[in-house]
């Protein structure tokens, strides 16, 4: 515990902006946790709880013949219905660590709801139209609540903190399905090249909000809030996370002008997008997806050669989905390029 609070006051002050002070625990804003910091007990699928004592995990044990160190165990899900989670670090040799592609590149265009690699593949986030309902649902629901509501001072419902444990549990099962996809997604790209290019890009400057001010109201502020989710969803400082200690080497580069320059001939141009899904050269007459595209001008950026083959007529096929011209779900909509 003193360790968990030297270091929520470590986060403070190196970030006072982004993390905040820390606070006394609180019976309705705590998640409950604990940590097993030493002496950690295991018994095949069976983990020792101090004044508890032994309890089954479900899963498998991929490191049953590593040490642990120390365990970590939280609560999710309502106080009616808790499920916990135990995080087991283990000591494990290096010899057992899994290695990143010994050579190769690829250049990764990220879009919203998708990336796409400078071979082809495309990598899609999962489909969470569904879980968006119910989680606006339970949102309307918590606001009618007594002291839920955004002006509403009235001390908090206990019916409130029901709702609002059920919109947590929504909110996380969808956190959950996009880590675990740009988990998935990144080892294959670690797998397949030893080095992922990416673009610099400045997702908070991106996600900002179009409101304005008083004296100058924004445009299209509805539109611009619905992308900014869509952005934050499609989870891009995710990939980068996972990306720097997975692969070998992660490169980043100027993101301008990508989605508009001509793999084949250079040629840049804003014409060159017809659509959002079509990349289309004005100069040699060049036609492709237009992300695949752009991933390899993100590895030629970078300096590295590309292994994507295009034939004389060839329109960049996307060998994840096998859309002749991709999907229509790109980072430019509505945004600007550079």
């Amino acid at each position: 515990s003193l360790k968990y609070l030297a270091d929520a006051y470590t986060r403070f002050f190196a970030d006072s902006e982004n993390a905040g002070k820390p606070r006394f625990k609180a019976r309705h804003r705590t998640v409950p946790a604990f940590t097993i910091p030493e002496a950690v007990r295991m018994d095949g699928d069976r983990l020792y709880v101090p004044k508890v004592g032994w309890l089954r995990l479900a899963g498998s044990d991929l490191y049953a013949d590593c040490r642990p160190l120390t365990v970590r165990a939280r609560m999710e899900g309502t106080e009616q219905h808790p499920k916990w989670y135990a995080y087991v670090c283990y000591e494990v040799p290096a010899e057992q660590v899994k290695q990143p592609a010994a050579d190769g590149a690829l250049g990764l265009d990220r879009n919203v709801g998708q990336a796409t690699d400078s071979e082809g593949t495309v990598y899609a986030m999962p489909d969470t139209d569904k879980l968006d309902a119910q989680i606006a649902r339970k949102q309307r629901e918590l606001s009618r609540k007594q002291g839920w509501g955004p002006k509403d001072r009235r001390p908090k419902s206990n019916r409130g903190r029901r709702v609002n444990g059920q919109l947590n549990k929504l909110q996380r099962k969808g956190a959950r399905k996009r880590d675990d996809a740009t988990h998935q997604a990144s080892r294959k790209l670690a797998d397949t090249a030893h080095t992922v290019v990416v673009e610099d890009l400045n997702t908070k400057a991106m996600t900002q909000s179009a409101k304005g001010t008083v004296e100058k109201p924004g445009k299209q502020v509805k539109q611009k809030s619905g992308l900014n989710r869509s952005i934050l969803a499609s989870g891009w400082g995710s990939w980068e996370r996972k990306l720097a200690y997975k692969a070998g080497e992660l490169r980043q580069v100027n993101p301008a002008y990508t989605s508009q320059t001509c793999s084949r001939c250079g040629h840049v141009y804003r014409d060159n997008r017809p659509s959002q899904a079509v990349f289309a050269c004005g100069a040699c007459g060049f036609r492709a997806n237009a992300d695949h595209n752009a991933a390899i001008n993100i590895l030629a950026r970078a300096g590295l050669p590309s292994r994507a083959r295009f034939g004389p007529r060839d329109r960049g096929i996307c060998t994840a989905r096998g859309d002749p011209l991709g999907s229509s779900r790109t980072r430019e909509q509505g945004m600007p390029t550079a």
